[in-house]
């Protein structure tokens, strides 16, 4: 009986030891999971893939305006300057004075019609400008009525002279561009007056 008992246990041993392991490990391992183990070097990079395709090409942006054309301000520049070399051409030649509230030329300043007739025959090319004045006592009309008395004054004097007309400009400016502003008869004197410019040209 007991010699039958211990051949059963021995059967039954060698069956467990011969059976087929379980899990994918190929044994049922039971209790906590070991420390991670150290990780190895990096391998090496990769070869470069091939280019993929290119991308569709985007919507056209918006026209730009259009810029302003320079053409209009060069020309205003070259008018300015063409303006300020002609101002720069005339250059004062004489003053011609007179008295109070007179446009009549005065004794002794008919040498300076002559020395202006003078300067135009050795220069041809030259022209002259007369331009009257008054001073600020009197009414702004009747100041301007009185330096153009003036101004044809000295423009009957020229031509009497033998000058030329078309060699003679003429403005009138009443008591504009005063010379001073000082209520002495020194400085009315200074005002009454036809300005002479030449232009040699």
């Amino acid at each position: 009986m007991r010699r039958a008992l211990l051949l059963s246990v021995l059967a039954l041993f060698a069956v467990a030891c011969t059976a087929r392991p379980n899990g994918p490990t190929g044994w049922n391992i039971y209790g906590p999971p070991g420390p991670a183990g150290v990780a190895g070097p990096v391998g090496p990079v990769g070869p470069q893939g091939p280019t993929g395709p290119g991308g569709s090409a985007g919507m056209q942006g918006p026209a730009g305006s259009m810029g302003v054309q320079g053409a209009q301000g060069t020309q205003g520049t070259q008018g300015q300057a063409g303006a300020v070399a002609d101002a720069m051409r005339w250059t004062k030649f004489k003053d011609i004075l007179f008295d109070f509230d007179k446009s009549d030329l005065r004794s002794n300043e008919t040498s300076k019609v002559s020395e202006i007739a003078a300067y135009l025959k050795d220069n041809p090319s030259a022209v002259i400008g007369i331009d009257g004045y008054a001073d600020p006592r009197g009414t702004d009309r009747y100041n301007q009525a009185l330096s153009e008395r003036r101004v044809n004054a000295i423009r009957d004097a020229l031509l009497g002279v033998g000058v030329p007309a078309d060699k003679i400009t003429t403005g009138a400016f009443g008591e504009m561009r005063l010379k001073c502003n000082v209520p002495t008869q020194e400085c009315w004197q200074s005002d009454r007056r036809v300005e002479v410019l030449v232009n040699a040209r």
